[in-house]
């Protein structure tokens, strides 16, 4: 696989994109408006309001579709969701505004009860799509539903606009976009909700083997019944396993080399369903997979010389890393577990590196080392013209990514993925 030579777009762009665009239409229109709508510095503002809560939200259902083109653009599919999750907060945050800032007309239309209720619908829906506690009570499928229905709040938000007397309509270039987007929006949400599965069909496996480890870690190998998963090392896939939870896929990184003829990956036990799969899972079960996902690619690095940090069960991109990754490449990689118990790969590690020279291993212990530290072994000088690459807990990332750029470490150099689906 070549380096990706694509650009992507990230969060700390998006949001500035999004209202600078919005800033430059209405400008262009304002200047040149010669009709005879009445309005006044509120009515502008609480209009660009609801025009960024359109957009933004027509965004978030084009990344919710998963195309291959939309993940590209946002770098990874993990990345696109901690964009949308974070959209849906600031839409609702703007929609808010949209009514408070707006003046009321006093006349009665039956666009002010859509908007109403578009407006509670989409306040619920964000909320139970971002409280903590919320995501804590629901079960996933049913907290997925929910979030599906946010498409009906929409549709209730843009026939709102079209019911009540509004400055965008007398904008040609604020109206074309808005409402471009309000199609984009609409027709992704219908794509998603009611065509996804006719066009992007699940591919099936068969469970050949597990391999249960003590530290609540267990290992699935699957063999494709006919087509089998095209994918690169890092990448991960959606998985539901015939009876076993509900039917709704939850996504796993791929530990298993493209070359390897089967799909192999490794869960440990942190929730209900991943427990589900310790004891629940047997030989033969029948397993769905849709993918594959994510840019997490040590080839999509800037430079040959590299360092990936591994956290306990974030070895497992680093698995089919370790097999592939060819003399042209310096590697630093260390793999930091709670104890010994939980080296369940160093066999693994040790023959897929036993030729490679150029790459240099480490387990670190932090039962018996404490945890490890980036000054322990490397310096600003061994980090320059340094890609690094990071998969474990959220913790040890963050605090890894804080110790890298103290050193001088681009964060354009520190790649990583999220996990936090929901």
């Amino acid at each position: 696989m070549k380096k990706a030579t694509f650009r992507t777009i990230s969060q700390e762009h998006y949001f500035p994109v999004i209202i600078a665009i919005h800033f430059v239409f209405w400008a262009i229109d304002l200047s040149q408006y010669t009709g005879d709508y009445e309005f006044t510095s509120k009515h502008v503002a609480g209009e660009i309001f609801s025009s960024w809560v359109v957009t933004v939200f027509a965004f978030n259902f084009l990344m919710i579709t998963k195309a291959a083109w939309v993940e590209r653009i946002f770098g990874g599919l993990d990345k696109m969701y901690m964009i949308h999750r974070r959209s849906g907060i600031i839409a609702l945050v703007l929609l808010c505004l949209h009514f408070i800032v707006i003046p009321m007309d006093p006349r009665f239309s039956i666009g002010k009860p859509l908007g109403i209720l578009s407006f509670f619908l989409i306040v619920l829906g964000v909320l139970v799509s971002s409280v903590p506690l919320f995501k804590r009570i629901l079960k996933y499928n049913r907290w997925r539903i929910g979030h599906k229905l946010m498409g009906f709040a929409y549709l209730l938000g843009i026939a709102h606009s079209f019911r009540v007397p509004t400055l965008t309509s007398e904008l040609p270039i604020v109206k074309t976009y808005v409402y471009g987007m309000a199609l984009i929006g609409v027709l992704s949400w219908i794509y998603t909700a009611f065509f996804y599965r006719l066009f992007n069909r699940r591919l099936l496996y068969t469970v050949r083997s597990l391999k249960r480890f003590k530290n609540d870690v267990i290992e699935v190998s699957m063999t494709p019944e006919k087509k089998s998963l095209s994918y690169s090392p890092g990448q991960f896939a959606f998985f539901s396993f015939e009876g076993i939870g509900t039917k709704e896929a939850h996504p796993y990184t791929l530990s298993s080399h493209p070359d390897s003829g089967e799909l192999r990956i490794t869960v440990k036990a942190l929730g209900d369903y991943t427990s589900n799969l310790q004891t629940e899972l047997q030989e033969g079960v029948k397993a769905y997979v849709e993918g594959s996902f994510g840019h997490f690619f040590y080839k999509n690095g800037k430079y040959k010389k590299q360092l990936w940090l591994a956290g306990g069960i974030g070895i497992t991109p680093f698995l089919p890393f370790l097999k592939d990754v060819d003399s042209e490449y310096s590697v630093n990689f260390i793999w930091a577990v709670r104890s010994r118990e939980s080296q369940n790969y160093q066999d693994e590690i040790q023959s897929s590196t036993r030729d490679k020279p150029h790459v240099e291993t480490l387990i670190h212990n932090s039962d018996t080392k404490g945890y490890f530290s980036i000054g322990s072994k490397f310096n600003s000088k061994s980090l320059k013209e340094c890609s690094i690459f990071i998969c474990g807990p959220e913790v040890m990332r963050e605090s890894y990514i804080k110790q890298l750029l103290e050193k001088g470490v681009s964060i354009r150099n520190i790649h990583y993925e999220e996990f936090s689906f929901r």
